[in-house]
């Protein structure tokens, strides 16, 4: 068995895609899912699974995403598996968001699947992230200085149903297996596009001997169990502990100088994200860095964000909130200690 229809059982072993489940392909018309797609359905009578197509388009490319939309569609048409599609203007959502082209493209995609997961009563969708993605996100979160949650790659399975069944199948395989089925695909020409930091990167990693390869895999799987771990300890250890309301976000600082730094920075983004744009990070990865490095020193101290987000140690208690010149308030608004003003009503943050 090769090793995209390897991977699929594998899932439908594991519980990744549970046999008779109902779940949405993310199909763009790309070598990768089409792979995802044949593989699917050439398996669909032995795991029971009830699949569905979904194709997002994005609102650029013109004609030729038109194209990728007529052509994933004709492929929903022979394999006689329903169809969704959805159109959104993922430049414009980048503008009005101040995202870069891609991030503001992923926030639409995932959105635009969420609700076409709903509308076809689908269970999982099963997006065809690859092997080389892994390597590719892996990459540039240590250009950027990510932390442990983006130099791990992308996840194979996440909280919001979103799973990865194909996540160690490389590009080369993938081609194999379309090529043995003399299978077709749609070519994306943005991905020639040297000004995306990820066309980029495939053009480095295409240059990469097999032994530079596995010794990159190797890091990016004890990333991944480390994230794994370090997800575990925060959601048994922290999560109960963090109390959030509608604008402070509240913690034990003794309890994050004891935590090992993974966990302090898991708890500084986690505290931080009620007070982050759509789409973006609450702090850059120096700024969380800082602010990790001042819970384990102990003291109190002040810390703002560049996103306006102000972070500060008091005693025993370590607050979040956003920055009043952020939120039009006047500063002092806030008299006393624990209290927080929603509208004209003083209020716990909790």
């Amino acid at each position: 068995m090769d090793s995209v229809l390897s991977s699929l059982t594998h899932a439908a072993d594991d519980g990744l895609l549970p046999r008779g489940s109902a779940v949405l392909l993310a199909v763009s018309g790309g070598a990768d899912s089409m792979a995802l797609l044949a593989g699917a359905a050439e398996l669909a009578p032995e795991t029971g699974w009830i699949l569905s197509i979904g194709h997002v388009h994005h609102g650029w490319r013109g004609r030729a995403a038109d194209r990728d939309l007529a052509f994933v569609a004709e492929h929903a048409r022979r394999l006689s598996l329903p169809f969704f599609s959805r159109r959104r203007d993922a430049r414009e959502e980048s503008r009005r968001l101040g995202l870069s082209p891609e991030a503001g493209a992923r926030r639409v995609r995932y959105g635009a699947l969420h609700e076409m997961a709903r509308e076809a009563g689908a269970e999982r969708i099963a997006t065809a992230h690859q092997r080389d993605d892994r390597i590719e996100s892996h990459l540039l979160a240590r250009r950027r200085r990510g932390g442990l949650a983006s130099l791990a790659g992308p996840r194979e399975r996440r909280a919001d149903g979103v799973v990865r069944p194909i996540l160690r199948v490389s590009r080369r395989e993938i081609l194999e297996f379309l090529a043995a089925r003399s299978l077709a695909w749609r070519r994306d020409a943005s991905n020639g596009d040297l000004r995306l930091d990820r066309n980029r990167l495939r053009r480095e990693i295409s240059g990469l001997d097999d032994g530079e390869i596995d010794e990159v895999l190797g890091r990016i799987e004890r990333l991944a169990r480390l994230r794994d771990r370090v997800d575990a300890e925060f959601e048994g250890l922290l999560r109960a502990r963090i109390l959030v309301g509608r604008n402070l976000v509240v913690v034990d600082a003794a309890l994050l100088e004891r935590a090992p730094a993974e966990l302090r920075r898991r708890a500084v983004t986690e505290c931080g994200a009620p007070f982050a744009g759509a789409g973006k990070a609450p702090v850059t990865g120096r700024e969380r860095e800082r602010i990790v490095e001042l819970l384990g020193r102990g003291g109190d101290f002040h810390f703002e964000a560049g996103r306006r987000i102000r972070f500060r140690r008091r005693g025993g208690r370590f607050e979040v909130r956003r920055a009043p010149e952020a939120t039009g308030r006047k500063k002092g608004n806030n008299r006393r200690d624990g209290s927080v003003i929603l509208g004209d009503r003083r209020e716990s943050p909790v």
